[in-house]
């Protein structure tokens, strides 16, 4: 209505604005598919595209900041960008694939940004007379391989890395190649090393990292192991915080994007920054986010906000694309934080004022795109370096699996010989993962046949929390080994082919590793067959009355054994609950028993439970969870349950599990989805332990207070973020989600 000849502008509310003849619109839209043709015909259109501006320009405005110092080697900068530019980029959008699209000039962007914190000493004029004159060529050449490998090479997944290195290997030993003093190594690939400027030299990436050492009484959730990828990923993220860019990491699930730069931030970056960490959902909301993000700012003069003087703020931005598309194919929370990066700021909606947002960076993760991950906006992925976390390679997770399992061995299993279990284990391990994500693919029946890097580290987390006591020799491990591998692959199949096809496979991996039948590791079993139970609650041959943390994690001699002491267990629950429950024990319900009471046991372990209404789900988790001394909580459906309700509902649950440290179950059955948002929350609590927005500010001083001491006892709580964040970790430690659904 507004661009009608009569230019009015009416709006909801029936009042009528009228332009004056002086006004005009613009609109600057990436394409017109939200365009109607009304719209289009009354609009004077001018085409900009992408191959009017190329990067030559870009190049020639960074050249007119160069630094004094580098003014005579623009030159040289001249001939390798134009030696190897053109030729890198056509490889890359060629012949290599790239899950975020990206433009030339965006990619020449993310290089010069790169270039820019590898040479900002000669900014300084002090720092810059340090340097002679060769080392000066020996730098700007350096710098220039190195980031060229890490910006333009580093959007693609493992196939184009390698037609990436094999081409910059032939161009650099080409005719008419720029002379450059300091070539990569030939050894392995350009991805392999650092470029170190004090030193003038390439080192590979593990040189660069003291000797990794696991601290004595380290818990397995916590342990990081240094791998090539963890240290370049880190080094390229601390970098571009240090001078003020933001980066953007993406790759599939479980490759550790999130736990390398929440570890980066957390320990990494020292005093001078602050972080805030967020995730986005499917249902994330801009006002939500704008809100999140103003909660962490002070006012530092009028209009102006942000972190405490002297101090930089970090914005770790998780799971970035997963916010659901609106009607014209924006995504509101994504378009608020590109306000910020664009203009400096956004409006307080309250006060109707300008808020111009300063000194904060924001680092982004997100998965691959693809089902409910979707393609985000280019105008916002711009900004960003972007840098593709490939899967770990073998090398790879050998390397964290022998570390962590071979430091436990030493600790904890002096008789048997270090080597002839963890290098077998490791590499059975691995085998088992990659023939399951082979073969095992998820299908509509079979929707739940993901498998990930998770699974792998769960299989080596349940071989280390079995007790030292009952391993006699090598064969014992192996049989814990096999137990843990039933667990978390075995039974997520949904009937015996599969069942018996994992089973027959994993004979065969064993026999292979370990050099011996599977029949002979597992032995009699506990029925006679062969049968692997594991559990916490038998002690000596009678029922475990030990502190919950003295417990040990035993393979349980017998089935009868198991079931006259769970039976002794119900009759317990039975005298002190209000609705006891009449269960007729027989081997299926100790199985079941066995598997959840190991799930408890499991720091973040949560549960899936798939069965039709009436095969036991409820039941059996409220004993498993009397069982092992867990209090058990579970919303109650009224006629007018909603949001208010459910938040409500949470509130008890975090508050029992965070501040008053009890360990809870927090029971979720598929009746008792009302709305959408429910798994959306459910979904948060199993990725971050919380729930973004849960409390209000009022609410969260009073947990600040109530775990203030504790969180001191145990070295954290310097500031209230990390206050706040002691309490997740205790709500983390503390509470297990179990969710009942039905496959029908």
């Amino acid at each position: 209505t507004v661009m009608d000849d009569n230019k009015k502008l009416c709006l909801n509310s029936g009042e009528i604005i009228k332009l004056t003849g002086t006004m005009t619109m613009m609109f600057e839209p990436e394409d017109l598919a939200a365009a109607s043709p009304a719209t289009v015909s009354r609009n004077g259109m001018v085409l900009l595209e992408p191959h009017m501006l190329q990067w030559p320009s870009l190049l020639e405005s960074w050249f007119e900041l160069l630094p004094p110092p580098l003014e005579a080697y623009k030159p040289q900068f001249l001939k390798l960008f134009n030696f190897f530019v053109p030729v890198m980029l056509r490889l890359v959008k060629k012949e290599c694939k790239e899950p975020v699209v990206t433009k030339d000039t965006e990619l020449v962007l993310s290089f010069l940004k790169l270039m820019n914190s590898h040479l900002d000493e000669f900014h300084d004029e002090d720092e810059a007379k340090k340097v002679g004159q060769a080392d000066i060529v020996k730098r700007v050449d350096g710098a220039f391989l190195f980031c060229l490998v890490w910006s333009i090479g580093c959007t693609t997944d493992d196939v184009g890395r390698a037609k990436f290195n094999e081409r910059l290997r032939e161009m650099m030993s080409e005719e008419g190649v720029p002379k450059i003093t300091v070539p990569i190594p030939d050894k392995s690939t350009c991805y392999d090393f650092c470029w170190d400027r004090s030193k003038g030299k390439w080192l590979g990436w593990l040189e660069t990292i003291p000797t990794f050492a696991i601290q004595p009484g380290a818990k397995f959730q916590d342990i990081l192991v240094p791998t090539i990828d963890t240290v370049r990923y880190g080094y390229v993220l601390e970098v571009q915080l240090r001078h003020g860019y933001p980066v953007l990491f993406c790759g599939d699930t479980g490759t550790g994007k999130s736990v390398m730069v929440k570890e980066k931030l957390m320990k990494g970056m020292g005093d001078g920054f602050l972080s805030h960490f967020m995730n986005f959902s499917a249902n994330s909301k801009a006002n939500q986010t704008q809100d999140i993000i103003d909660s962490k700012v002070d006012k530092r003069r009028k209009g102006v906000f942000g972190p405490p003087l002297g101090k930089k703020l970090v914005i770790f931005v998780d799971d970035l694309n997963m916010p659901g598309k609106e009607a014209y194919g924006a995504q509101p929370p994504i378009e608020i934080l590109r306000q910020h990066l664009h203009w400096g700021g956004w409006w307080d909606r309250k006060e109707i004022e300008w808020r111009q947002l300063v000194d904060m960076i924001y680092v982004a993760a997100m998965g691959l795109p693809g089902g409910g991950r979707t393609h985000i906006t280019c105008r916002y992925t711009r900004w960003y370096n972007v840098i593709l976390v490939t899967p770990f390679d073998d090398e790879g997770m050998t390397r964290i699996f022998t570390t962590i399992l071979g430091w436990w061995c030493t600790a904890q299993l002096p008789s048997v010989s270090v080597t002839t279990i963890n290098a077998p284990i490791v590499a059975a391990t691995l085998e088992i993962f990659k023939t399951v994500s082979k073969e095992l693919l998820p299908s509509p029946a079979k929707s739940h046949y993901t498998f990930n890097l998770r699974d792998l580290a769960k299989v080596i987390q349940g071989v280390m929390s079995v007790d030292p006591k009952v391993i006699d020799g090598a064969d014992d491990v192996f049989r814990v080994w096999v137990h843990e591998c039933k667990r978390i692959f075995q039974d997520r199949l949904i009937d015996n082919t599969d069942q018996d096809w994992f089973h027959k496979m994993q004979g065969e991996c064993a026999n292979k590793h370990f050099k011996k039948p599977m029949d002979k590791i597992m032995g009699d079993g506990a029925d006679g067959n062969g049968l692997l139970l594991y559990g916490d609650f038998i002690l000596d041959s009678k029922k475990a009355e030990a502190e919950y943390e003295n417990r040990k994690y035993q393979p349980v001699a017998s089935m009868d054994l198991a079931t006259s002491i769970i039976k002794e267990f119900m009759e317990d629950y039975n005298q002190i609950s209000k609705s006891p429950m009449e269960l007729v024990l027989f081997g299926y319900v100790v199985e079941h028993i066995c598997r959840l009471d190991r799930v408890f046991r499991q720091p973040a372990g949560h549960a899936l439970l798939v069965g039709v209404g009436g095969s036991g789900r409820q039941s059996l988790t409220r004993l498993a969870a009397f069982i092992s001394d867990f209090a058990i909580f579970s919303i109650e459906i009224t006629k007018n349950y909603g949001t208010e309700a459910w938040f409500d509902d949470l509130k008890t649950v975090f508050t029992k599990a965070g501040s008053e440290d009890k360990r809870m179950v927090f029971l979720f059955t598929d009746s008792q989805i009302v709305m959408e948002s429910q798994l959306e929350d459910v979904n948060n609590i199993l990725n971050t332990g919380s729930v973004p927005n849960l409390f209000a500010a009022d609410e969260v001083m009073g947990i600040l207070d109530a775990v203030s001491t504790k969180a001191r006892a145990a070295g954290r709580g310097l500031t209230p973020t990390d206050t706040f964040e002691f309490f997740i970790d205790q709500c983390r430690k503390n509470m297990h989600v179990v969710l009942c659904m039905s496959p029908i």
